[in-house]
């Protein structure tokens, strides 16, 4: 039974406390007050009773006495020289009374109670005691009156000792007894918090219990690993005092030795030496990049001394073996941190630490609650013993415990609803003390959630205790709160516009999807979160030093104020970027790869709701970093030169970015360095180990080749436009000639052919078309990485890889490509592009997790054996996903396809190099996905009308009604690239719809059509490129009467667009030909009519192009205009003279194909070299075209040898002014009826006017 002395000593604490923050206004009465209170705990001592309690309550009387003491004389100057007692007054006067307020922010810590201020320990004694007798009600009391008391402190220190006053304050001499006395206690202060053993003796003896009987061991000795660090601050602080160059070089070196000592420390778990050796390696950056950034501050000692003890706290966390170190580690790391947040002394700076310290240390006392519960059932802080008996906890004592550290832990990890401490913090702090706030501090409570349920409680134990669907409660409600702060961090950063704040929130989304997956509890989410802990780390820290070295330089914080920040600082942003590429979880950079082990953990798991909220955050994330980068890099800068980051600064972020990406490059040394803190956890009983999947992106050797090349031409290329674009050639040819012998067969060899031979034309292209342009160091580059890109998504033998090429050809690379030109309506449409890319990317995403789970693996060989014996049901899901990626890539409807199409902004040859070739990768994703299904077999039973044809069913509806409705598109449409972009989508439908028949020539034709295509439709790009590149133009009534001027180049667009029209004997009718009979074969009449009238439209879009651009009178333009360089006109030969050649011998399609038909399982065409097309009614290409050319030919020597010369009449207009351009016949001029039907029927009347936008 509790006394009655302890329940008014619990009220008198609580009470007090909550009167002195009403009081607090007056400084001096607050505090006497709340030394009032403070007796509080010394009544609930004396009232509990046992030798803890006793102890305490006579430890404590002592203790208040001493530091209040020293509080009160401290204070006594500080409100001379104020003149008052009042906040308001005593605003900002330590800084004219610097001993005075140090002594009394000292004081304030010691009375505060908080580690390693001895006035915690006598606190503890008590609450213990309150707890070992059952009566938690009375240490909830205590608990609660300590976060209330926490509010006066930290506001009291953060406005007198730290507040800057616009003027300064009177300054008030100590005289000297009041010197003397305070030089006694606080001596006395700081040997009771060194050596408490004399007090705690006497404490003990005059309780009645000289022997200490039972009195909770609760400290030991600090090991060497923590010990370097604390005992370094302080020497740099002296050394700091003599000279600032040694001081830094010392903090260098302690840096090192620490990081040193933590990947040697001994007879650690791998969990603790997996955060401490994380913990050093970021505090060695750190110091790394201080070394520049605080080199002029006048507080750069202070500024050392608390990094180094907070490197020391946190490190101490990490690697201690028992809890009453643990905490007294816990609350070292948010008092020095918090130190550190307020080092700029701004007023902004201040709230934000005073929140930071109020909710941190608040939750650390709720944690400590549960240390003393877990001590009083188990009788032991030492984490081994807890380890074993732990399962003898009660049910209800054993939730209430695990909760209690899960409020502890959340608050640091910043989980909603404990958040609103970090958005404040990380931005006002230094961007050298923000990036491990960001990196590390918050995966400290990361660190404290996996040692307390993973390790020391274990997974089993939990479910057993709180089972909710085969998961523990906790876990569930882990992942709901880490859900919940994942989209709450993505959702506000996209809204902010300060860059460090931006960071913060999504340091919050960040953490939150590593608490998401940690719910989960299984091994491969345990594995997948301590990988992205790793990666996040790194890369949020490199971001926050990254943005400090803007802001140090340019001295701008908002993300519109940075504006071309990246070409004014390019390696600094170049550094900022790998950063930024790797949280959006891109690849080849590490956050992607943590990322898809997390999401695969989660769909393992059976928990794909998980997968898909993780990937909709990703979404969000992809749209506030794609900004950034497009405002750093894209945008002019508009200031004066500045100079690079600082060498120190460059280092670091340097060494950061190398990690990001060495991480990418061979993520298993990820994964091996997480393996055993998953075999731990799972040693403890919980999740089962299993094998965790190969997450080592196989680059073929073509691809490798693009890459390493594009390295080349961005070392070697800069200020030489011509070299490099040559560069860039020979390395696509190079490229060309690794996969022409590469010895594979089927679509793997002949796609990567095809894509590296149309990217050599492309950039041979480039050459001539940016002859006028800028950056052409960056747009070789990344056409090149683009294209190794798909090189390696053609040439992957496994689904993991193919999809992180997909990735890396689809994201970034692309639309750094299309907003070359930074136009405003580049950066527009471009970004709009960007991301629907990432969208359809995400639910790839999603679709190729789902299938190697239910498949087993992600080896093509195992999943086409494995796959057409799977149910459908299992396979319904991850096929459905697959083809709405793989159709998204291809720019179908029904999804809205302006927002599909890429933007008419994008230089010529990229717009050319995506309709040709990069827009391929859906079909090729299509066909890859049928001969994973099985090839021929599953044909069949589609073609037997089951219900697992519906999806390819869908699909052939699908790429039908694109068909028409690009086509008409197309038609009506004024601007130059709109025409050429809306037929490319219609012509993608012909190849989808040949795919979809699943035919022997319905296959062959959509392949065909894909070959035809690329030839054909980059033709006409680049043809429209060589006017481009002349004049600056989007309407095509701003052309006219090129042909005159552009013999070579209206020719063969004539060529290319008639042959993707369909017009025969041309190339482009043989494949159009075959999906039409593949469409009758199969009965579908009205897809066939489609297939007919689309080719109707693009004939008409072609001839109205043709007829307003090169025919006609001179158009205003007209007079810029000339022949295009012989480097455009060979590229654009190239592909006509394939095209040719295909017209004349089919079979030179047909024949790979077939073979390519072969491998992936498909019943293969019949088709010869020299032969006719085949099915029914298959005629020879080559005879009829020979037959044709004689005639015309003929027409043309007769005509030729009669012509006359041409005789120009004046115009007739009746004695009125004419002007030149009304003999002009403009796009409004051709087709107007029935283009003004098709716009009314699209409802698209913006097609008549001048194009704004692609």
């Amino acid at each position: 039974m509790v006394s009655s002395l302890a329940w008014l000593g619990a009220l008198l604490l609580l009470a007090g406390e909550i009167a002195a923050l009403v009081l607090m206004r007056n400084v001096l009465r607050a505090l006497v007050v709340s030394s009032i209170a403070e007796m509080g705990y010394v009544l609930l001592g004396l009232g509990l009773g046992s030798a803890a309690s006793e102890t305490g309550a006579i430890l404590h009387l002592g203790y208040q006495l001493v530091m209040r003491g020293l509080l009160f004389l401290a204070l006594l100057p500080l409100m001379r020289a104020a003149g008052s007692s009042r906040l308001d007054r005593m605003a900002g006067i330590g800084h004219s009374n610097p001993m005075a307020s140090l002594l009394f922010g000292f004081a304030m810590f010691s009375v505060m109670g908080l580690s390693p201020f001895k006035g915690s320990f006598s606190k503890f004694l008590v609450l213990y005691g309150a707890v070992e007798q059952g009566a938690w009600g009375l240490a909830a009391f205590g608990t609660v009156a300590s976060v209330v008391s926490l509010y006066v402190y930290v506001t009291l220190i953060g406005r007198i000792c730290f507040e800057r006053r616009p003027a300064p304050g009177a300054s008030s001499p100590v005289g000297p007894l009041a010197g003397t006395g305070l030089a006694l206690l606080t001596g006395a202060t700081v040997l009771l918090s060194l050596d408490p053993q004399p007090a705690l003796r006497f404490a003990l003896s005059r309780a009645g219990s000289p022997g200490g009987a039972g009195l909770p061991d609760y400290e030991s000795p600090w090991s060497t690993l923590v010990l370097v660090p604390y005992l370094g601050g302080f020497v740099l602080y002296g050394l700091g005092r003599i000279s600032g160059r040694l001081r830094d070089g010392a903090a260098l070196v302690l840096a090192a030795v620490t990081l040193a000592l933590s990947i040697r420390a001994p007879g650690l778990d791998p969990l603790s030496w997996l955060f401490a050796t994380l913990f050093a390696l970021i505090a060695f950056a750190v110091t790394l990049y201080s070394l520049a950034y605080v080199r002029a501050h006048e507080t750069a000692n202070r500024y050392y001394f608390f990094l180094f003890l907070a490197v020391g706290s946190l490190l101490g966390l990490a690697t201690e073996r028992q809890f009453g170190n643990f905490y007294v580690f816990w609350e070292l790391m948010t008092w020095t941190t918090y130190l550190l947040v307020i080092h700029e002394q701004t007023d902004e700076a201040l709230r934000a630490g005073r929140k930071y310290f109020l909710m941190c240390a608040a939750g650390a006392y709720v944690m400590h609650f549960g240390i003393l519960l877990l001590h009083a059932e188990i009788g032991s802080f030492d984490m081994a013993v807890v380890a074993d008996h732990v399962a003898g906890l009660s049910p209800g004592v054993a939730t209430a415990i695990v909760a209690l550290f899960m409020v502890g832990f959340g608050v640091k990890a910043a989980l909603v609803p404990l958040h609103s401490w970090l958005p404040d913090a990380h931005p006002v702090a230094p961007s050298s003390i923000s990036a491990p706030m960001s990196g590390i501090v918050t995966k400290a409570g990361i660190f404290g959630l996996i040692k307390v349920l993973f390790v020391l409680f274990g997974g089993a134990l939990l479910t057993r205790v709180s089972p909710l669907g085969g998961l523990s409660s906790f876990g569930w409600v882990l992942s709901v709160l880490g859900a919940l702060t994942l989209l709450t961090g993505e959702i506000q950063a996209l809204r902010e516009r300060t860059l460090k704040r931006m960071l913060a929130w999504s340091t919050l989304a960040q953490v939150g999807e590593i608490a998401t997956v940690l719910g989960v509890s299984s091994y491969l989410a345990i594995a997948g979160a301590g990988f992205h802990v790793l990666n996040h780390a790194v890369m949020k820290s490199l971001l926050f030093l990254a943005a400090g070295s803007f802001i140090f330089r340019l001295g701008r914080k908002t993300i519109d104020d940075l504006k071309g920040a990246g070409r004014a600082m390019p390696v600094t942003g170049l550094f900022f970027a790998v950063g930024a590429l790797g949280v959006m979880g891109l690849p080849p950079f590490s956050g992607f790869f943590s990322k898809f082990l997390m999401i695969y953990a989660c769909v393992e798991a059976g928990q794909w709701p998980l997968a898909a909220v993780i990937l909709g955050g990703s979404v969000i994330g992809a749209a506030y970093y794609g900004r950034v980068l497009r405002t750093l890099f894209f945008e002019p800068w508009q200031g004066p030169a500045v100079a690079e980051a600082p060498v120190s600064m460059l280092l670091a972020t340097g060494l950061l970015a190398a990690l990001v990406m060495a991480a990418g490059l061979a993520p298993s040394l990820g994964i091996d360095l997480v393996r055993p803190m998953a075999d731990l956890a799972a040693s403890r009983g919980g999740p089962v180990a299993v094998a965790i999947p190969s997450l080592a992106m196989v680059w073929p050797v073509p691809a490798l080749v693009a890459a390493l090349g594009a390295g080349a031409v961005f070392l070697l290329g800069r200020d030489r436009p011509v070299p490099a674009g040559l560069m860039a050639v020979l390395v696509a040819v190079l490229a060309l000639m690794a996969a022409a012998i590469s010895g594979g067969d089927g679509l793997s060899y002949w796609f990567p052919v095809l894509i590296a031979g149309m990217g050599a034309v492309n950039l041979l292209h480039s050459i001539g078309y940016l002859s006028r342009g800028h950056a052409h160091r960056r747009y070789y580059t990344l056409f090149l990485l683009m294209i190794a890109g798909l090189m390696g998504m053609a040439g992957s033998s496994n689904l993991f890889s193919l999809f992180a090429f997909w990735e890396i050809m689809s994201s970034w690379t692309l639309f750094f490509l299309i907003i070359h030109e930074e136009t405003p309506e580049a950066l527009r449409e471009g970004f709009k592009y960007f991301l629907f890319n990432i969208v359809g990317g995400s639910v790839l995403f999603l679709g190729v997790v789902l299938l190697g789970v239910r498949a087993g693996g992600f080896d093509l060989a195992l999943l086409r054996e494995t796959m057409p014996a799977l149910p459908p049901a299992l396979l319904a899901a991850p096929v459905a996903l697959m083809l709405t990626g793989f159709v998204l890539k291809s720019a179908q409807l029904p999804v809205r396809i302006d927002y599909q199409m890429h933007p008419a902004a994008a230089p010529t040859p990229v717009s050319g190099y995506i309709s040709s070739v990069l827009l391929k990768s859906g079909p090729f994703g299509v066909l890859t996905l049928l001969s994973l299904l099985g090839g021929g077999a599953v044909m069949a039973r589609l073609a037997a009308g089951g219900p697992g044809g519906l999806p390819f069913g869908i699909l052939t509806g699908v790429a039908a009604v694109t068909i028409l409705y690009a086509g008409a598109q197309a038609m009506i449409q004024r601007g130059i690239k709109l025409v050429l972009i809306y037929a490319t989508v219609c012509q993608l439908g012909y190849i989808l719809l040949g795919l979809s028949l699943g035919s022997a020539i319905g296959v062959a034709g959509g392949m065909m059509h894909l070959v035809n295509h690329m030839l054909l439709k980059d033709g006409l790009f680049l043809a429209a490129g060589c006017i481009l590149a002349q004049v600056h133009v989007v309407d095509l009534d701003d052309l006219g009467g090129l042909g005159r001027r552009m013999p070579w180049t209206m020719g063969m667009f004539l060529f290319s667009g008639l042959a993707i029209a369909g017009l025969p004997p041309l190339n482009g009718f043989a494949s159009k030909w075959l999906i039409f009979v593949g469409c009758l074969e199969a009965g579908h009449l009205l897809p066939a009519l489609a297939a007919l009238f689309g080719s109707l439209f693009t004939l008409a879009a072609i001839l109205r192009f043709a007829h307003v651009a090169f025919m006609g009178p001179d158009g205003p333009r007209a007079a810029d205009v000339r022949e295009a360089p012989l480097c455009m006109l060979g590229a654009m030969g190239i592909l006509v003279g394939a095209s040719i050649l295909i017209g004349l011998m089919p079979g030179i399609l047909l024949v790979p194909i077939a073979h390519v038909e072969a491998s992936l399982g498909l019943e293969a065409v019949a088709a010869t070299w020299t032969g006719p097309l085949p099915g029914p009614g298959g005629w020879s290409n080559g005879l009829i075209t020979v037959l044709l050319a004689l005639p015309v030919l003929g027409a043309w020597g007769y005509a030729r040898a009669g012509r006359r010369p041409v005789r120009i009449s004046r115009l007739h207009v009746c004695g009125n002014t004419a002007d030149a351009g009304e003999g002009r016949i403009g796009t409004d001029g051709l087709y107007d009826a029935p283009a003004g039907l098709l716009r009314r029927l699209l409802g698209n009347p913006a097609a008549k006017g001048r194009p704004d936008h692609a």
